[in-house]
């Protein structure tokens, strides 16, 4: 599939994303591509400011326990790369006087006993809870003034930027590192796997579900389609890009794709797999489809939480997917004076005054799937 450098490291990237098995396999190809002695990737928790888990590989020989226990929180050079924009590249050496670091307890020792000089950094990427970022390390005692490649760390930075968007947006939906042959169908998200003409190879029982259902995304001809042309056009476009058939270096992206009844669009995140990964031997792309509706609350727990009755909670449910009164009238078989009523009781019995207010209590209710445990995963 990949048959430069350049494209193997990019599939590299993106199989970690997809096993965190891999993590550090990424990190050796991307330290190897741009000249690094070592890297590190960050995941970091923006409610608590803490640094959740730490991927490395090469030089170091620090303790990443250490890292997480004591010195992220006294670490000077994360800060930096969190209020910097995502790919701004920054030395801990440039950003950080020479001074202060001959001082400084997280540089002399942390960095320094663990066999590194310097780090050249960024934030990747961020969401609402979460940021990741990636160091690329110099090592102790290394003449080169300047041992990075900038060029090449800059041809990267896109396909990093990206998959970490992509690694975001798989914790956001509860994803788990389980795209790895016969675990698919443990995954709430639906997974499909196609080939570079978006043919579909195969899915899980999600995506059966979806793509039988026939809402948004079905098959065509054996291809997977979208409901509207142009959306097709654009998911056979990322499609290709990743499986690069297009002849320009791989790459991930996303995009919505509108469905029927009023239901909130799929988020729709197409990436490269190895076809080792994949289990096939063909170039081929992952496409998951998420829907913002599968995370939200079920009728029964509402009914659990708030004393509702089985129809108070079905007429909440259809509200707060958007659903008018007028239609719901229709759809439920009832007047709209008796929903009116229903939706009076609701209100009240939720602690709220308004439809508005009513939308946002449910659609902030955390949501928690079951997941499947260790060794039904086996």
């Amino acid at each position: 599939m990949p048959s430069t450098a350049f494209d193997k490291t990019v599939v590299s990237i993106f199989d970690a994303v997809l096993d965190e098995r891999l993590g550090a396999t990424a990190l050796e190809a991307v330290a190897g591509h741009v000249g690094a002695a070592g890297a590190a990737y960050l995941l970091v928790n923006k409610l608590t400011s803490q640094v959740s888990s730490v991927v490395r590989w090469g030089c170091s020989t620090a303790d990443i326990a250490a890292y997480l226990t004591h010195y992220s929180k006294i670490d000077p050079f994360r800060p930096i790369q969190e209020a910097a924009p995502s790919g701004n590249l920054a030395r801990v050496t440039e950003c950080l006087p020479r001074s202060e670091l001959r001082h400084d307890e997280w540089y002399n020792d942390f960095l320094l006993k663990g066999g590194v000089c310097d780090i050249l950094g960024t934030k990747l990427h961020e969401s609402p809870a979460h940021m990741v970022i990636v160091g690329l390390y110099r090592a102790a005692g290394d003449p080169r003034p300047d041992p990075w490649d900038l060029e090449a760390v800059q041809a990267l930075m896109p396909s990093l930027r990206n998959a970490a968007s992509l690694h975001l947006g798989l914790i956001d939906i509860g994803y788990r590192s389980a795209i790895v042959r016969g675990r698919i169908d443990h995954l709430a998200a639906a997974v499909m796997f196609t080939d570079a003409d978006g043919r579909i190879v195969e899915t899980n029982q999600a995506a059966e579900r979806i793509l039988r259902l026939g809402d948004g995304l079905t098959i065509r001809n054996g291809q997977i389609c979208a409901r509207r042309n142009f959306e097709t056009a654009k998911l056979a476009e990322l499609i290709a890009h990743a499986t690069g058939v297009t002849g320009t270096h791989l790459s991930a992206g996303c995009l919505l794709i509108g469905r029927d009844g009023g239901h909130p669009a799929y988020i729709v995140r197409v990436a490269p797999v190895t076809a080792c990964l994949a289990g096939y031997d063909l170039p081929m792309a992952m496409v998951l489809v998420s829907a913002p509706d599968e995370n939200r609350v079920s009728e029964g727990e509402l009914a659990e939480l708030y004393g509702l009755s089985p129809a108070e909670s079905r007429l909440a449910v259809a509200v707060v997917y958007g659903k008018r009164l007028s239609e719901l009238a229709g759809e439920f078989g009832v007047q709209i004076t008796t929903l009116r009523t229903q939706l009076s009781s609701v209100l009240k019995k939720c602690g709220v005054e308004r439809q508005s207010d009513l939308v946002r209590l449910i659609s902030n209710i955390p949501v928690v799937r079951l997941m499947p445990s260790e060794e039904e995963l086996v």
